[in-house]
C-alpha cells in the first residue's frame, strides 16, 4: 500500500526502509531489495539496513558521501538534515548496540512536507531539540532489542507530536497493536507493511 500525502507518496519496505516518492523522482532510506531509486541514504551500517554491495552514490555515516547529525545536504527535490539516532539502554556485553555516532536519523523536507525516519535509536533527550519540528509523516522504530519499545515509541510521538506516525523495525504483530494502542489519541498510525500488496491508496 502506498501512504500518499499531498504531493508524496511513501512506501515501506525491508527491515526499516522507506521510498518517499516526489513525481518521477525517489528518494531510498534503507532500502536494500532491488528499487529505482535516484538517491540513496543510509541510517548505518548493520546487516538489514544496507545492501551487500552499494553501488552508485550515496550518503551515510560510514561510507560514500559521509554525514553526521547536523548536517544538512540537498538531493533533487529533497532537502535533508541528519540527526542523532543511538542506544543508551539496548546493550550487549554492556555497551550500547548503536553508540552515538554509529548512526543518523535523517528529516527531509520536500514541497514543505517534513518526513522523519528516526534511524535505530533509543527515546534519547536529542528528541526535545526536535520538538518545534513540524513533522508530518513520522518513521519510527518500535520493535525493541536494538531500538524503542512500542511503549518507548509512544512517548516519542507524544513528543514529536506527528500528523502520521509509520511504524517500522519490528516483526510481531502485537508490538503494532501495542504501539497503535497508546500513540493513536496523539497521532493518527499507519501500518504500511502488511499492505505492501494491497493495490489501495492512502489520501492524506
Amino acid at each position: 500500500m502506498r501512504l500518499v500525502y499531498r504531493s508524496v507518496e511513501l512506501m515501506t519496505m525491508d527491515l526499516a526502509g522507506a521510498i518517499i516518492r516526489r513525481g518521477n523522482e525517489a528518494l531510498c532510506i534503507d532500502v536494500v531489495s532491488s528499487y529505482n531509486c535516484s538517491h540513496r541514504l543510509y541510517t548505518h551500517n548493520h546487516p538489514g539496513h544496507v545492501p551487500d554491495a552499494i553501488n552508485g552514490t550515496y550518503y551515510s555515516p560510514f561510507g560514500g558521501n559521509v554525514v553526521k547529525p547536523g548536517d544538512g545536504f540537498t538531493v533533487g527535490s529533497f532537502s535533508v538534515r541528519a540527526v542523532n539516532a543511538y542506544n543508551i539502554t539496548k546493550l550487549r556485553n554492556g555497551t550500547p548496540i548503536h553508540p552515538r555516532g554509529f548512526g543518523v536519523g535523517y528529516l527531509v523536507n520536500v514541497d514543505g512536507i517534513t518526513i522523519y525516519h528516526m534511524g535505530d535509536t533509543d527515546l534519547i533527550e536529542d528528541l526535545t531539540q526536535l520538538r518545534n519540528v513540524k513533522v508530518d509523516i513520522l518513521l519510527i522504530p518500535i520493535g525493541g532489542v536494538t531500538v524503542m519499545t512500542p511503549e518507548e515509541a509512544a512517548d516519542a510521538v507524544m513528543l514529536l507530536r506527528p500528523k502520521i506516525a509509520v511504524p517500522i523495525h519490528f516483526s510481531d504483530r502485537r508490538q503494532f497493536v501495542k504501539f497503535r494502542d497508546i500513540a493513536q489519541p496523539y497521532t493518527q498510525v499507519i501500518l504500511t507493511r502488511e499492505l505492501t500488496t494491497s493495490k489501495h491508496n492512502l489520501f492524506f
